[in-house]
């Protein structure tokens, strides 16, 4: 049992100081916050008639934190029209080194036989908080534009203009939705995942923990017999309640001091030889704080003692304690 707990200790500080590594790595690319850039950007044909659309293919390097907001450019050359409701983009995955790669996709119908030298089309990206460019311009590579035999009548009508067959439209992604999906996704991992390692981590002891037994201890050390009554017999009960609580999983905290005891019967670690003291003890106090009972000089100490004598006699040996904490 203990060489699992061993490799589990070992896999999870493991897994700590990968996470460690990933999250330093991610915090530096979203303090950087470089502007995305452009992998590869190319024409699916090389030549088209007047009137014919190329798809346009562009790659895009962008840091974890920036988007691209919309396939469709909102600056481009007059004579190059995208096609309407055609253009995609898709979302890649992260890398280990916080950037993602974005592919769009922008079919664009020719209305002119101009030339593409030195023109650009300028993609929109989601604004981060901070300053920082809300668009990627990329050049637009080489692209031959012919005259057909025939000029259609409308051609400045991107759709009417349009003489090949319309692409199958593929599924649009909608980076926002699935970002926010992935958000709560990792949210609710996190929330189940958390609390389990944190739970590993002190059964196999990377995380310490103050054991019941030693806080009522050390909380009773500092108790002071002579303190006013009421005070004293109201510390005491709280450490003898938040005792029982935490070593046997008792809801003691929201009930008096004669109320808990009863409970305290039917549990079968407690031992039964201190339920009668402790039983003239809660009604003592129970006296004391709600009935303006004034205790004698002896007992406040013995009511100390007692409570110190039941946290001793049910703090489990030391090679018990991992099984009972």
């Amino acid at each position: 049992m203990k060489s699992i707990f061993t490799i589990l200790k070992f896999a999870l500080l493991a897994v700590l100081l990968v996470g460690l590594a990933f999250g330093y790595v991610f915090f530096r690319v979203w303090q950087k916050n470089e502007r995305p850039a452009i992998e590869s950007n190319s024409w699916d044909k090389e030549e088209i008639l007047l009137g014919h659309d190329a798809t346009l293919k562009v790659t895009i390097t962008a840091p974890w934190h920036r988007e691209i907001t919309r396939p469709t450019p909102f600056a481009h050359p007059d004579f190059l029209v995208p096609v309407p409701e055609q253009a995609t983009v898709a979302r890649g995955s992260l890398n280990f080194s916080g950037n993602r790669t974005w592919e769009i996709k922008v079919p664009f119908v020719a209305t002119d036989t101009k030339t593409l030298e030195g023109l650009t089309a300028t993609f929109p990206i989601k604004a981060p908080k901070r300053i920082s460019p809300n668009s990627i311009t990329l050049p637009l590579p080489s692209l031959s534009i012919v005259t057909p035999d025939e000029i259609p009548e409308s051609p400045h009508n991107p759709e009417a203009f349009l003489t090949e067959e319309k692409p199958e439209e593929e599924p649009k992604s909608a980076p926002e939705d699935n970002a926010k999906a992935r958000l709560w996704y990792w949210a609710l991992a996190a929330l189940l995942l958390i609390p389990a390692i944190i739970y590993l981590l002190r059964r196999t002891g990377i995380i310490k923990t103050t054991p019941p037994w030693e806080k009522a201890l050390g909380k009773l050390d500092q108790l002071d017999p002579a303190t006013q009554p009421v005070a004293f017999y109201s510390k005491l009960t709280d450490i003898l309640k938040s005792y029982t609580s935490e070593r046997f999983a008792i809801r003691a905290r929201s009930k008096t001091s004669a109320e808990f005891i009863p409970i305290l019967r039917h549990h079968p670690q407690i031992p039964k030889d201190h339920l009668e003291d402790l039983s003239a003890f809660a009604s003592l106090a129970d006296a004391v704080k709600f009935a303006d009972h004034n205790p004698n000089a002896t007992e406040a100490p013995k009511s100390l003692e007692l409570v110190r004598s039941f946290v001793n006699a049910t703090t489990p040996e030391p090679n018990t304690e991992s099984s009972d904490v």
